[in-house]
């Protein structure tokens, strides 16, 4: 799917995406990686491969150069249910922070391509990118701030569903980001949802597929749970792939399976078509 760039997007452009970490060579094709000529691509290898990106990374994607302004960065997690096994939850956490992330969703307001517009994100790398009750809080407040102002909403998802160690308290976020969302669509406020490798869990089943348009990137796995405890539960031979997002496609979870490097001109001239 090929976009003309919009004009704005022609003078506002993002920013340049930090350095991650890679693999010697691709896991797609086996060749070995320029990590400068990649980072250049949006970590998309010439093979279709798309590496998976942190939130400082979609973020630097999204939105226009020096426009991101975080919104509750401060608020954190505790251990209120006292997890210890397999390591102590507040530990794992005070070291994530100290590696310099920022909870498994980071949550603020940026232009794109001149347009304002909310912006969530999702970091696998923060307990597997799993719904907390801050990232919940964070997710929710921003929805209702973008429902009541009339500005757009998007969300980068990477999740692997809610946070155990939070228990049933994390679960509830599930119901609380759900009613947001409900919000937004009272409000009439676009919201675009991006699921991107992987996706699964409450996420997957909640928020993440509830947008007014669903892209997913290509190869990027999406789904409730594991193959083999589907199996185990319903007894039932599943197709090939059943999990990919060109399956998705296929059945209508999904409305478009879009490489990133034409995302952010997707999402641009989604923009110039609400008012």
């Amino acid at each position: 799917m090929a976009l003309a760039k919009p004009a704005a997007e022609l003078r506002i452009a993002g920013s340049k995406l930090p350095v991650i970490p890679l693999p010697t060579n691709c896991p797609g094709c086996g060749v070995a990686l320029d990590v400068e000529s990649l980072r250049k691509h949006n970590y998309v290898c010439d093979c279709g491969h798309h590496f998976r990106l942190g939130a400082d990374a979609w973020i630097a994607l999204i939105a226009d150069r020096g426009s991101w302004k975080e919104r509750w960065g401060d608020v954190r997690s505790h251990d209120l249910l006292n997890w210890k096994v397999p390591k102590p939850y507040q530990e794992v956490v005070e070291q994530l922070l100290e590696d310099g992330l920022n909870e498994a969703v980071r949550t603020g307001t940026c232009t794109l391509a001149g347009r304002p517009i909310w912006l969530a994100a999702f970091d696998f790398r923060f307990v597997g990118g799993t719904l907390s009750i801050v990232a919940g809080e964070r997710l929710a407040r921003g929805m209702e701030q973008a429902a009541s102002s009339g500005i757009p909403y998007v969300l980068i998802s990477a999740s692997g569903g809610a946070r155990m160690q939070e228990g049933v308290l994390a679960l509830m976020q599930l119901a609380k980001v759900n009613a947001a969302v409900g919000r937004l669509h009272s409000a009439g406020v676009p919201y675009f949802s991006v699921l991107t490798d992987p996706t699964f869990g409450g996420t997957a089943a909640s928020l993440a597929l509830l947008g007014d348009i669903n892209i997913a990137e290509p190869g990027a796995a999406i789904g409730f749970t594991g193959p083999r405890v589907i199996k185990q539960a319903t007894y039932a031979d599943l197709p090939p792939g059943f999990q990919s997002a060109e399956f998705q496609l296929a059945h209508g979870q999904v409305d478009l399976v879009l490489p990133r490097t034409e995302l952010r001109h997707l999402l641009a001239h989604l923009l110039e078509m609400y008012p």
